[in-house]
């Protein structure tokens, strides 16, 4: 009977060198090694075993299946319990029928075990499954007994909890799987350099083993052999023998089942390694798996979906540490239907002491955060308030302007505008091609007062301070028509406008189109200065023009009642009035020709070189040096001095 050990040997020799091959060649060898080890339980002749083609029926009230007394306890403290099959069924009958498990730890493996348990290969049908009218899964930091009960989640339900973190996650990693692979494939190739060495001595073990039971097969055959007279004696020496096979036959057992452990232990590691590394040959490059889709997804669906930051006592958290945290390159929270139409009155509301929208980038260290990309609100009607509000029967109204709210707009370019976009097209970049901008609509401020400033200011005693006009700064409003409007309610004239500066210019002119420098005045244009009082050149008498120019090729002064030049305080005066022309000064010289359309009268001394004239007549006296009539006379009185009839008044304060 010697050649039944060959037999094992070659089958087991076979068995060790299929380690590293296919999965379905390493089944068909476990299937000839498993032959080997049903012969042995049966040569041992130990324990009990139940088989039938048909079935087995084990039936009672009650039936306790694991290592116990007949009290139904655990014998030992330990023990171990395993049900194998491919299609295995716990059913708990009745409505009130049901499956508990208990155990410190308890583990569900989708995987395929083999048929020596050996195994853990993932299978395309890989799936846990369950299915339930209420589904509960309470996860606690209790110590030593369970505190809290787990609440039910009512019928349609799941509940969820756990007393510290609870990680949902939908996403396929690259580097850190490919990191894992990688110490997984460290820890196998340990693995089977280890089990190359224990499979080396348990190889040697099974030599052994068979070569003790070759021998003492060997002999029983010699002694079954021997002649008739020597039975006697050898029937005894067969006794022995036996014994000794008997005694042979545990370390027989162990050495075999060892290495048969041992080579399917190394299969399944080898089996694994070459797995792992198939799937780190498959996994992407950095670069490429950032960029391109994982295809990875969660989907949350609900009628009304509610995240808090409670406690399990339904507190609210407001500590540092309490809060909602997303972080994704890109968000959308959308209001609509199923056809991507906005639902009516679907609306979007944050409350919140404080909301920050940000698009500030940070530098690698982290010191400094470059203000990038861009926020676009696109609405109908867009209202920014600070406001305070009261509440009412029927709705929210406005109570009013909140104690020192302010809106702040802070940028290096802001562009407010009501152009009318038509006809636009834009290239796959987002560049303009075509298109009219048509300025429309209105832009409307209303305020107590209005500041428009180019400064610069500086910190002074942590105040904000105006340090100097900004350099080359520029204020500049150009439109069809400008109209500055100081009227109140009934259309009276109030307020007042003023304009200073180093260089004031107001112009009619055309200009350069790139440029907008001056071209030429415009034509048709008028200029209209108009008010009950006009004060130009002076402010006061101490703060007054230096020198007003006006030229023109027409000027006109006109003046219902008086107008009136003075130089100096009433000095020299050319006055117009009730029809009557006057001029008055310590001396007046009149250069060119000069015709006098009407009567002359000098009242003092005309002193002429030359004096003609069709008719003179002398009243008293006429005298000359070759002529003489009468007694000549004294000059009259002269002609007095002319009173101005208007005096400077300052300019109203502003």
């Amino acid at each position: 009977m010697g050649y039944i050990f060959d037999d094992w040997k070659k089958i087991l020799d076979t068995y060790q060198e299929c380690v590293e091959k296919e999965l379905e060649e390493i089944h068909q060898q476990k299937a000839e090694v498993q032959q080997i080890k049903a012969d042995i339980f049966n040569r041992l002749d130990s324990g009990l075993y139940y088989h039938s083609n048909e079935r087995i029926v084990i039936s009672a009230p009650e039936i306790v299946i694991g290592n116990v007394d007949k009290s139904g306890d655990l014998s030992g403290g330990m023990g171990r319990v395993v049900i194998k099959g491919s299609d295995i069924k716990l059913e708990g009958v009745g409505e009130s029928g049901s499956i508990t498990s208990r155990a410190p730890s308890i583990r569900q493996v989708a995987v395929n075990p083999g048929t020596d348990g050996m195994e853990n290969v993932v299978c395309d049908t890989s799936e846990i499954v369950s299915q339930a009218c209420n589904i509960v899964m309470h996860s606690s930091d209790s110590k030593d007994v369970f505190s809290q009960k787990a609440e039910s989640a009512g019928r349609g339900g799941i509940w969820i909890h756990a007393d510290q973190d609870l990680n949902i996650e939908a996403a396929l990693t690259n580097d850190k799987r490919k990191e894992t692979i990688e110490a997984q494939v460290s820890i196998l190739t340990e693995q089977a350099t280890n089990l190359k060495n224990q499979l080396k001595a348990c190889k040697d073990d099974v030599d052994t083993v068979f070569k003790q039971m070759n021998a003492l097969l060997t002999i029983e055959d010699e002694k079954n052999g021997a002649k008739d007279y020597a039975l006697h004696v050898n029937m005894v020496d067969l006794d022995e023998l036996h014994q000794q096979m008997d005694e042979t036959l545990p370390s027989l057992y162990q050495s075999t089942m060892m290495f048969i452990r041992t080579v399917s232990q190394l299969a399944e590691v080898n089996r694994k390694k070459k797995a792992l590394e198939e799937e780190k040959k498959a996994l992407k490059s950095t670069d490429d798996f950032k960029q391109k889709t994982t295809g990875a997804q969660m989907n949350i669906s609900a009628e009304k979906i509610i995240m808090a930051t409670n406690d399990g006592d339904g507190n609210i958290h407001t500590n540092d540490e309490a809060g909602i945290v997303i972080n994704t390159p890109r968000m959308n929270m959308n209001m609509t239907d199923e056809n991507g139409k906005l639902v009516e009155k679907g609306g979007l509301g944050i409350t919140a002491q404080n909301v920050t929208i940000s698009t500030l980038n940070p530098s690698d260290d982290n010191m400094e955060l470059t203000a990038t990309g861009s926020v676009n609100i696109q609405s109908k009607d867009i209202s920014f308030e600070a406001m305070d509000l009261k509440r009412s029967d029927v709705s929210i109204q406005e109570k009013q302007l909140t104690d020192d709210g302010i809106i702040s707009m802070t940028a290096k370019t802001i562009e407010v505008s009501t152009a009318n976009p038509q006809n636009v097209e834009r290239d796959k970049d987002g560049k303009l091609t075509k298109g009219d901008f048509v300025g429309t609509g209105d832009v409307i401020i209303k305020s107590k007062t209005v500041t428009l400033e180019s400064l610069d200011y500086e910190v002074a005693d942590g105040n904000l301070k105006t340090k100097a006009l900004t350099k080359d700064s520029k204020l500049s409003v150009r439109t069809e028509k400008t109209d500055i409007l100081s009227a109140d309610a009934e259309g009276k004239a109030t307020g007042s406008f003023s304009v200073n500066a180093k260089a004031v210019s107001v112009k009619s002119m055309d200009v350069d189109k790139e440029k907008l420098t001056d071209s030429a005045l415009a034509a048709g244009s008028t200029m209209t200065l108009v008010s009950e009082k006009m004060y130009v050149g002076s402010k006061s008498k101490d703060i007054k023009s230096k020198k007003i120019q006006a030229q023109t090729e027409e000027l006109g002064l006109f003046a219902d009642k008086t107008l009136e030049a003075q130089q100096g305080e009433a000095k020299a005066v050319l006055q117009l009035a009730d029809g009557n022309a006057a001029l008055s000064g310590s001396k007046t010289q009149v250069y060119g020709d000069t015709t006098i359309n009407a009567k002359t009268e000098v009242k003092g001394e005309l002193k002429a070189p030359k004096l003609s004239g069709d008719s003179i007549e002398a009243k008293s006296a006429f005298k000359s040096p070759n002529i003489s009539d009468g007694m000549a006379a004294g000059g009259g009185g002269g002609g007095g001095s002319l009173s101005a009839k208007l005096k400077t008044e300052d300019a109203p304060k502003e």
